[in-house]
């Protein structure tokens, strides 16, 4: 699936590597304030952006090693993408053990403390004795290759030591909260963890105020992100001992493949639709039409004749009712699809019982809890 706003610059081990664009800010930022602060001194600037590389290459080790822990307990890793402010392994789904998420916490700095004994032993064969100095770092001066390897060493040792912090969801957090996990129901650790995590984020924005921009983003991006485990473990929870036909949706729009562009816009303007299946002559689904693709279309300047065939997502993700309706909606998360068939098997063709997408399992969480609610409420 393609991802917006991001450059694949590599793929290890079948898992895609991408820059996101805000990344070009942080380059434009380190070399004006590293021309600032040494009087136009363009050797320094160059100075910074390698030891900016190099930290680059560090982070995407240190997510790697997250994601090769994951792949050990069968948890593949969908992508690896590059902030400002940091790296992100996007895992497919939650390790199913508190002590799996511990080890797939520990493995990120793991790997800095290893880059660390890599640049010491390499120091120590070439004959260099383990002393560096920072100080062209801080425009004081030039220094040799083997300064700027132990300016490395330092900067991953910092790296590891940050994301140790317990600021959920940074690495400290995930085994604050796997800690937390053997003791406690996982959506109180969850709870718990995203506190102080979002204390965390606090400080980071207080310090960043005195004049580092970049602890302000990560301290937004903590916040925010702890606020989102934090629902989403709700989310789950929620979700469980619950089946896809707990949720499935029996009426929904279609649309038959020969219509046009202007067919969908009348049907989308006369209903309260969001999306429709697209159907062949003979009633069986070969596409989906979400409305923001239909929307993207008409910016795109397609003429109203255009068959919805050629704007239409051929992807059609098809489960059983006795699919467990979380999976359903990490499914309907990870791929980004409008929504996903239901169907059973009878014979040789499945028979289609009906769709489910996101809205209508908020829906029936909300009824279902209503209807608890009330239950609840006579109960003497």
């Amino acid at each position: 699936m393609r991802k917006e706003g991001v450059f694949h610059i590599a793929t290890i081990g079948g898992i895609p590597i991408y820059l996101h664009w805000t990344f070009g800010f942080l380059i434009i930022w380190i070399v004006l304030s590293a021309l600032w602060s040494s009087g136009g001194d363009w050797g320094y600037a160059g100075w910074r952006l390698l030891l900016v590389g190099g930290l680059l290459v560090s982070v995407i080790l240190h997510e790697l090693g997250h994601a090769f822990a994951a792949a050990a307990f069968q948890i593949p890793t969908r992508d690896i993408t590059m902030y400002p402010f940091g790296g992100v392994a996007s895992i497919e789904k939650l390790p199913e053990k508190p002590t799996q998420e511990l080890v797939i916490a520990l493995a990120g700095p793991l790997v800095n403390f290893l880059i660390i004994g890599v640049i010491s032993a390499g120091l120590f064969v070439s004959g260099v004795s383990w002393e560096g100095d920072m100080g062209y770092y801080f425009g004081l001066q030039r220094l040799t290759g083997a300064d700027y390897f132990f300016q490395l060493a330092y900067l991953n040792f910092l790296l590891a030591a940050f994301n140790l912090l317990p600021a959920f969801p940074m690495d400290g957090g995930r085994v604050l909260r796997a800690i937390l996990a053997m003791r406690f129901p996982y959506e109180k650790a969850t709870a718990i963890a995203a506190t102080v995590g979002q204390v965390f984020a606090g400080l980071f924005v207080l310090l960043g105020i005195l004049g580092n921009i970049i602890l302000i983003l990560i301290g937004f991006f903590v916040y925010i992100a702890a606020e989102s485990e934090k629902k989403a473990v709700e989310g789950r929870s929620a979700l469980k001992g619950l089946r896809a036909r707990d949720a499935i949706m029996v009426q929904y729009p279609v649309l038959p493949a020969m219509a046009t562009l202007q067919s969908a816009i009348e049907a989308l303007l006369g209903s309260q639709a969001r999306s429709f299946l697209i159907v062949d002559p003979l009633g069986q689904p070969v596409g989906a039409l979400s409305r923001e693709k239909l929307i993207s279309a008409l910016h795109q300047g397609m003429p109203p004749t255009t068959p919805i065939t050629q704007v239409m997502d051929e992807r059609l993700i098809t489960v059983e009712p006795d699919t467990p309706l979380g999976e359903v909606m990490e499914t309907l998360q990870r791929e980004d699809v409008p929504f996903i068939l239901v169907a059973e098997k009878t014979g040789s063709t499945p028979r289609l019982l009906g769709l489910i997408d996101a809205e209508n399992i908020a829906e029936y969480l909300l009824i279902k809890k209503a209807r608890e609610a009330f239950a609840s409420s006579i109960v003497p």
